[in-house]
């Protein structure tokens, strides 16, 4: 009876591992990159009578991510991103320009709208993870607009929040061509924008990313 018990438990014990192991060979990895066209909102800096604008002009972004299908409709995966957006200050035609880029690492889970193995995936994507702002200007005594704010040569890591979606094009088996929105959401970094003393400049910028790539499938 006991022997009879024990073969029981282990054929228990394996079936388990194997039902739990089939879900493991059935993902699909993903492996990509991604050239993008960036865009910021911007935020309001302001005295106790005056305001003006601060965030980051318009700009250029690459990303690179490795991902896997974690079932027939889920996905998840994780992406970094470098991008360089210059830092501005704007008020009444005075525009003031700062060299700057930023590093991102986040990760998604993906709902796809159709299964595994599909040839066109819609899908949708939300996740979290870090951005670090670096100012790369070159400082001057006076900037323009310090009244407001000062532009610096600093380096900042913020909270970010990514939310979009896009959709995969699979011409053959191991290859995928994707296109793909995202809004990313972190705080102002008020070291590298630095409010001038009596101002006030918070709340999250909109960094608004329209990306195509490819991804090798395996």
């Amino acid at each position: 009876m006991r022997n009879t018990l024990n073969r029981t438990l282990r054929g228990v014990i394996l079936a388990t591992g194997l039902l739990a192991a089939f879900p493991a060979l059935a993902q699909r990895w993903e492996f990509g990159a991604g050239a993008a066209g960036t865009f910021y909102t911007s935020r309001e800096v302001s005295t106790s009578s005056l305001k003006a604008n601060a965030g980051l002009n318009n700009g250029w972004g690459v990303s690179a991510w490795l991902g896997n299908d974690m079932h027939k409709y889920i996905g998840g995966e994780i992406r970094y991103m470098y991008q360089n957006n210059d830092l501005k200050l704007q008020k009444d035609g005075v525009n003031y320009s700062f060299g700057s880029r930023s590093n991102s690492i986040h990760y998604d889970f993906l709902l796809h709208a159709a299964p595994r193995g599909s040839k066109i995936r819609p899908f949708i994507a939300f996740g979290a993870g870090m951005r670090g702002y670096e100012g790369t200007g070159r400082e001057i005594a006076v900037q323009p607009l310090n009244n407001f704010a000062f532009l610096t040569k600093t380096k900042e890591w913020v909270p970010l929040v990514s939310v979009g979606g896009g959709i995969k094009f699979m011409p053959a088996k191991h290859l995928a061509f994707r296109a793909e929105f995202r809004d990313y959401i972190s705080p102002v970094p008020t070291k590298v924008i630095a409010p001038a003393p009596g101002a006030k400049l918070d709340g999250w910028f909109h960094n608004f990313v329209a990306q195509f790539g490819v991804s090798v499938l395996f």
